[in-house]
């Protein structure tokens, strides 16, 4: 029976580690983009979150709503 102490071969170990290290470098920067994109969706969505609560509480108090951003205008 082989000897199946080492799955890769000798002479091509050097081409596995390299094309591992390569697949880690992707797979770490997908998840920096993912992080960033959901830091920003976070961020927006608290913002939204605060103009509808600016909103509530100036129908309760009878004062008219603030002036939203020209931004979120459509």
């Amino acid at each position: 029976m082989a000897n199946m102490d080492n799955i890769i071969e000798p002479d091509r170990q050097g081409l596995w580690i390299a094309a591992t290290f390569i697949i880690a470098l992707l797979a770490l920067v997908v998840a920096i983009v993912g992080v960033t994109r959901t830091n920003d969706l976070t961020y927006m969505t608290q913002t939204e979150l605060l103009l509808i609560n600016d909103k509530i509480e100036a129908i309760q108090t009878g004062a008219p709503p603030a002036a939203a951003p020209a931004a979120t205008q459509e």
